[in-house]
């Protein structure tokens, strides 16, 4: 059984794999307000795909830091899902 994959793509479902775009769209919000800078493909059909580009200079401490805020992003969108 698959389990759903935050870090690629929102949805509304995770059998159906229907995107959900709301969700992408508050998730990357709130990303932006704790520092995390990332965005949702705004592409027709790819509305809840992830997109997160990392200097390639990045250290294991702001690889934590980046995942640990997407975590709390999620959990807090997930929350506030009405």
């Amino acid at each position: 059984m698959n389990k759903p994959n935050w870090l690629s793509e929102a949805e509304k479902h995770w059998e159906s794999k229907e995107p959900n775009v709301e969700l992408g769209h508050r998730i990357s919000d709130i990303c932006l307000q704790m520092g995390l800078s990332m965005n949702i493909v705004r592409i027709k059909g790819m509305g809840g795909v992830f997109r997160i580009a990392p200097p390639l200079t990045i250290t294991r401490d702001e690889i934590d830091l980046g995942t640990d805020i997407l975590d709390q992003a999620i959990q807090k969108a997930l929350n506030t899902t009405k």
